[in-house]
């Protein structure tokens, strides 16, 4: 594919779905998509190689939900868990030069991957982390601190529930990226929902359909009110073996 890929693909949607990009921002896109391929790395942080797919699967997926949330333009401090190849951490923090974000991992080679196309695309707003999720939980310096945390690919709804609010400020927010069994995952999230004191009004589902975007993407969106025990998150692993 020609030099400008990632931009004719991706600038029909700006205007669509209300996405925040300027022509430099969109440029800057493309250096990132072209740095991750040309990347001997990039192959171990992620499946897609195919030009067109990067952009329609990693780079407009995750810019996808500032058309919906406007809470994401608002948040200044944003966690990325398990953020893998930087997705959508690196997108959004293109999209949000005012926020700040911070890309989680439990694989060192995601996190050296990040942190390397931050600097070499010259997003300044990305640090990384590599931590298990449970321990970064618990991190007195991350704990109930973030506007809003992220989550891409992930897990279960119910077990990001316990991953997530325990990292957000009261008022502040965790979204999720989901596919279309959306539904049956927030049916078996009833429990962690009310262990966490939820409410069904703090749960909201968002939805991008086609022609929107090539393909159906559902988000949940769910406003924290209340603190976390400190019982959680649980020890490594167990959220994941023994979801709530």
């Amino acid at each position: 594919m020609n030099g400008n890929y990632l931009i004719k693909i991706v600038e029909p949607f700006v205007e669509k779905l209300n996405l925040p990009l300027n022509e430099h921002q969109l440029e800057q896109l493309q250096l990132l998509a072209d740095l991750m391929l040309q990347d001997p790395m990039y192959a171990s942080v992620s499946k897609i190689s195919d030009p067109e797919e990067v952009a329609i699967k990693h780079f407009l997926d995750s810019l996808a939900p500032l058309g919906l949330a406007s809470e994401i333009w608002q948040a200044k401090q944003i966690l990325d868990l398990g953020t893998g190849g930087g997705f959508p951490c690196l997108p959004l923090a293109v999209a949000l030069p005012q926020s700040n974000f911070v890309a989680v991992d439990s694989r060192q080679k995601s996190v050296d991957f990040v942190a390397r196309m931050a600097e070499k695309a010259g997003i300044k707003n990305v640090s990384t982390r590599h931590a298990r999720i449970e321990d970064f939980g618990r991190d007195t310096a991350f704990r109930e601190r973030s506007d809003l945390v992220i989550c891409r690919a992930l897990s279960a709804v119910r077990i990001l529930i316990e991953y997530t609010l325990p990292l957000i400020k009261n008022g502040g927010h965790a979204l999720f990226y989901k596919g279309p069994k959306v539904q049956q995952e927030l049916f078996e999230a009833a429990k962690a929902l009310s262990v966490f004191g939820v409410a069904n009004g703090e749960v909201e589902l968002l939805q991008l359909l086609p022609p929107e975007v090539p393909y159906e993407r559902n988000f949940v969106k769910i406003l924290k009110r209340r603190s976390v025990p400190d019982i959680y998150p649980r020890k490594a692993g167990l959220p994941a073996s023994r979801p709530l």
